[in-house]
């Protein structure tokens, strides 16, 4: 049965087409996110991301998602409040992790070979290996190291690095399920998710007046509330992003996770995703309240409302990609 007790409709301008899904997720996510506000210098953060990235080159016109993406807009509506020097060093950082995604983390080969050049090594020492050959990605990752010690973020290269780590180590855990074509079990995906997000850039949130700082690092709590932001976030992508997924085959979705959980069709997976993310998001909104009613230090405060301004900007991540699928598949349903 569909969402409204209807019988399923698979034709081209059903409820259950793929891109009819899609656009039911879209409304969720527009509906669950409070607005967000831009930076005042979205605009220059976009130019600046897009010619950085060129020039360093990971982002030629028209090239690997860049583009759509906006990554400059999208991180002035996470960041609004932030000096223009922390929004634009999170943008370029995000850039990188972004092209990384979609030129290497899916394809065994490059992503077995860059692990073995060990990137988040490089952020963290700043030297390129002897071994590796010239590299975009490592040279653009030591460029971005410069940024972060330039703008005083030392102390931030083993967080950043460590979670740089993981989401190169989980990426590398999703290969045997794409060689098999087997979705992994739920709570392994789930766990995996929080860090192939891509999510850590956010931690250069730090760098802004007023957040916890020193050496000493994060306390569990509000690295657990991060942590579910990137995962929120990591959903989101996967419901706007699962009819491609499907198209290529890919397993590594949480609706064909669910799906292969619960035996369930895939529309009935499709929802029953969007209720997950949406526990997600009122789990995170009260673990927010909670830090925030407690009578900790200012910068905890600060630092938590910078999370939720990550979360509810991250609803702005839905446009492009939205765009872009009804560019793709114009007549498809999508409401």
């Amino acid at each position: 049965m569909t969402a409204g007790g209807d019988s399923p409709d698979t034709t081209d301008g059903g409820t259950d087409t793929p891109y009819a899904l899609a656009s039911y997720a879209h409304r969720h996510l527009l509906r669950l996110a409070p607005a967000a506000h831009d930076h005042p210098a979205a605009g220059e953060l976009e130019t600046d991301v897009r010619d950085w990235a060129r020039g360093h080159g990971l982002g030629a016109p028209g090239g690997h998602g860049l583009e759509r993406r906006r990554i400059g807009r999208l991180v002035g509506r996470c960041m609004p409040g932030a000096p223009f020097g922390v929004a634009r060093l999170t943008a370029r950082y995000l850039a990188w992790v972004f092209h990384f995604d979609d030129t290497v983390a899916e394809h065994p080969d490059r992503l077995a070979a860059h692990r073995a050049w060990d990137p988040p090594g490089v952020l963290l020492s700043g030297r390129l290996p002897a071994e590796a050959p010239a590299c975009t990605h490592l040279t653009s990752l030591v460029s971005v190291r410069a940024d972060i010690v330039a703008a005083g973020g030392g102390r931030l290269l083993p967080l950043l690095a460590e979670g740089l780590r993981r989401y190169v180590e989980d990426c590398a855990r999703e290969t045997p399920w794409r060689t098999t074509g087997a979705p992994p079990a739920l709570a392994d995906y789930l766990a995996r998710r929080v860090h192939t997000s891509g999510g850590h850039p956010m931690y250069l949130h730090l760098l802004a007046p007023g957040m916890p700082g020193g050496t000493a690092p994060l306390t569990a709590s509000l690295t657990g509330v991060a942590e579910l932001a990137f995962l929120i976030g990591g959903l989101a992508n996967d419901l706007l992003g699962h009819a491609a997924e499907q198209q290529q085959g890919d397993p590594v979705n949480a609706v064909t996770v669910l799906a292969h959980e619960y035996g369930l069709p895939l529309p009935e997976a499709y929802r029953a995703t969007v209720v997950l993310h949406a526990a997600h998001q009122h789990r995170f909104d009260a673990l927010c309240a909670g830090l925030l009613a407690d009578t900790a230090s200012g910068p905890q405060h600060r630092f938590v409302r910078a999370v939720m301004g990550w979360v509810a900007g991250s609803a702005a991540a839905v446009e492009p990609y939205w765009h872009h699928l009804l560019a793709t598949r114009p007549n498809r349903g999508t409401g």
